[in-house]
């Protein structure tokens, strides 16, 4: 007889699998896209974190979340991106420095200031889908 796979295994296996299959046929702008995607549910987690009342130091959720934006800020086309690209710039450093003082603090309000800002930017980035 085998040994059973926990189900919580199982679901990360498979989700890492489908992920990976998502990037390897990803545009240029699809993998952008699947940051955000990325980004927006480590800020999720982060979040149930705190409302579960665990210490976000040292949080593997919140670490992920840090280094997408930095990737994000790394990403940003200052020749190509004309106006939009310091002020969204801007915005990846500020969502950084929140999620740094969130982290000292647990402070969900600053979380979900930082997860609302990403998900705009991502719904932006989704309607500027190339055809």
């Amino acid at each position: 007889m085998q040994p059973r796979t926990h189900p919580a295994i199982a679901s990360q296996h498979y989700r890492m699998l489908e992920l990976k299959s998502r990037v390897e046929s990803a545009s240029p702008h699809g993998l952008v896209g699947l940051l955000y995607e990325e980004l927006i549910r480590s800020l999720d987690l982060v979040l149930h974190s705190v409302k579960k009342g665990h210490n976000l130091s040292g949080n593997s959720h919140m670490a992920k979340a840090v280094s997408i934006i930095v990737a994000l800020e790394g990403s940003i086309d200052f020749d190509a991106g004309g106006d939009l690209a310091p002020t969204l710039a801007r915005v990846y450093a500020a969502c950084r420095k929140g999620l740094n003082e969130a982290a000292k603090s647990n402070d969900e309000k600053k979380l979900t200031e930082v997860r609302d800002a990403i998900s705009d930017i991502y719904y932006a980035w989704q309607a500027l889908q190339p055809g």
